[in-house]
Parts: structure tokens; sequence; C-alpha cells
């Protein structure tokens, strides 16, 4: 009796193996030149265009399934909350990288098979958090900026040459801001004199009173279009990446980039192949594609981020040297100050936001 049970427990487990070999273990479908045919990409929503995904699933055969995040954070905790089986790779900006080498999720980029390389402004590579490009290949610089409504500053009467210039309580219900914490923190530790990336918890929260008198005039706090209610002229100014001011600029011609006396803010975007992942040599030549200079033109087009590749600078056309949202002002790029890694001191910063938004 106990032999016959122990034959047949052999026999069902003999039976489960087979059909999850036939269910789970199915190889991988793969095009004529042996890549899989789909990519796992987690992005920035509005940041590839749709036509190079599409143009490198003609070229290619791989398919590029994209799913969007609208913040580093947001990003960030779905990685460690076990998401890294579900993308081969992600666009993570400057100031996280070393958190996702020190959480393991990331891996090696391997930068000598992606050629396009060569194409990238030098001053974009070999920066501190990844010298030597051993785990991330740079994509846009993003930047950030006021973007402010002419006609609308002349009719309040207000002129804007300080971030302190925002809590005029003559702009009432008319500013918008990135949904940022360390974007809208950066103004107020500028105009009071400490480092935008400080750690230090006294001056972090300092800001508060300052924060506090800006809330009264802003209208919406937007991460994912800031750029629609300053194109529909519900806002006189807002605090927002260089791209959506480009966007906002090319439908309404009434709003210009403001540059302040303090210094704007700006991050170097990069592209990371995700620790694990199954399509490493697909997301190598996606990027190699992305970076090809008539293919980033295409994303410039659409998006007018910051162009970083030297490639694509000799293609661009008036379309976006004449916007001064995309164009931007090569001094101010300069003078910007990059968004650092505060390690520890994130939570002050989510505290100091929720303290803003609920108190």
């Amino acid at each position: 009796m106990r032999k016959r049970n122990v034959t047949v427990l052999l026999l069902l487990m003999a039976l489960t193996v087979s059909l999850l070999a036939g269910c789970g273990g199915k190889e991988e479908e793969k095009t004529k030149d042996g890549y899989a045919k789909k990519l796992y990409v987690y992005n920035w929503t509005e940041y590839i265009p749709q036509s190079v995904m599409d143009g490198f699933e003609k070229e290619y055969g791989i398919k590029v399934v994209e799913s969007t995040f609208t913040s580093n954070e947001e990003m960030l905790a779905k990685l460690t909350a076990g998401g890294t089986g579900q993308y081969d790779m992600t666009i993570a900006s400057n100031y996280v990288i070393d958190a996702m080498k020190e959480q393991d999720l990331i891996e090696p980029i391997q930068k000598d098979e992606i050629e396009n390389v060569k194409y990238l402004d030098k001053s974009a590579l070999n920066q501190p958090f990844d010298k030597n490009n051993e785990y991330t290949i740079p994509y846009m610089t993003s930047f950030t900026v006021l973007c402010g409504n002419k006609k609308k500053l002349k009719e309040l009467n207000v002129d804007i040459k300080s971030f302190n210039d925002l809590t005029n309580p003559k702009l009432k219900n008319n500013i918008v801001l990135v949904d940022d914490i360390r974007e809208i923190a950066a103004m107020a530790l500028k105009v009071k004199g400490y480092s935008s990336s400080t750690t230090n918890k006294n001056e972090i929260m300092s800001t508060l009173p300052w924060l506090k008198k800006l809330a009264k005039n802003v209208k919406v706090y937007d991460a994912d279009a800031p750029k629609s209610v300053l194109i529909s002229n519900d806002v006189a100014v807002g605090l927002v990446y260089s791209m959506d001011a480009a966007m906002a600029i090319e439908e309404n011609k009434d709003l210009d980039v403001i540059y302040t006396k303090e210094a704007a803010q700006k991050c170097l975007d990069n592209f990371v192949i995700i620790k694990g992942a199954k399509h490493a040599k697909e997301a190598r030549l996606f990027i190699n594609y992305v970076l090809r200079p008539e293919n980033y033109k295409k994303v410039l087009d659409e998006y007018y981020g910051v162009c970083i590749n030297t490639g694509t600078k000799k293609l661009l056309d008036d379309h976006y040297l004449k916007n001064p949202g995309a164009n931007v002002d090569q001094k101010e790029l300069k003078r910007a100050e990059y968004i650092d890694d505060v390690k520890d001191a994130a939570s002050v910063y989510d505290d100091l936001y929720t303290k803003l938004k609920t108190e």
C-alpha cells in the first residue's frame, strides 16, 4: 500500500512537471535575427515618441511594450517592491543612480556594445554618479524653468526677477508647479541661500514658511501635464520642465521662458538596464537605435528636450532652434545646478512636502 502511494505520487509529480513545462517553459518567439520579439520599457510619461518605437519594431521586429511613471520616486518604489521582473530597462535621473546600484536594481550596461554612444556630448559622459558609464547611458538633460505668460503677468503688474517674486499676492491662484518636492524645495532653498541638495534637516525644514506663502498662489501641482494650464491661459506662470515649456510655447505665443537671479535646476536622465533583465541585448539595441541622430531628432521634434546628441545638433531646424523652451539659453544651462542624491535626507524632503500639502 505504501509502495503504491509512492508510485502514484511520483506519477503525479511527473505529470505536474510536464504540464508546467508545457505552459511556462515554452521558448520565447524570436525574430529572424535571433532577438526576442518584445522589449519591456519602464519610462517617463511622454519621453520617447511612439513613432520611434514603431520604427524600431519595423526595423528589428521587436515590439516595445511601454509602461510609464511620473517621478523617480514612483519608479524606484515600483522596482524595489518587486517590479524588476516586469521590465528590461528604464530611464533614471542622475540623483537616483547611486541608490539603484546600492539596491542592486540595475546591471552593467556594456556600453561598448552601444556604438552610437559616440554621438553623445562629452560633457554628459563620465559623470560622478557613474564613472566610465558602467551602468548608464545618458539620454537627455532635464532642465527646470519658469514659463510665464507675458500678457497675464503684465495685466497683473508682476515682474519676476527672483523665485521670491512668486510669493507676490497678485499671483494668487495663478501658478502651476511640477509635482516634485525636490524641484519645489530647490526654489525655497536658493532664496534662503542654501544648496538645493542640502541634507541638513534644519535647512530643509526652514523653507516651510516660504513654501506655505508660495502655496497660496498655486492653482495646481501637476506631474503629468503642467503645460496644459499654461496653454489654456489658466495661470500666469509655472515651474515646469523645459520640454513642457517648449510644448506650451508652441501652442501659446504669449508664453516665454523666465530666468531668475537664482540658478535653475537640471538633471541628467539616463538609460539603465534592470538587474536580471531577460532582454538586455534587445535593450542595448533599442538604446543604440534611439541615439541614432535622425531618430534622436524625432524625439526632439515631438518632446523638445535639451539636446546632448552632437550628431542630431547638425539636423535641428527652426522648429526647434527658435523655441526658447527647447533651444535653451546655454549660459543658463551651464549655470544651472544638478539635483544631487540626498541619501537618507530624502525622507526629510518627503516630510516637508507632506507638511506643505496637509497642514
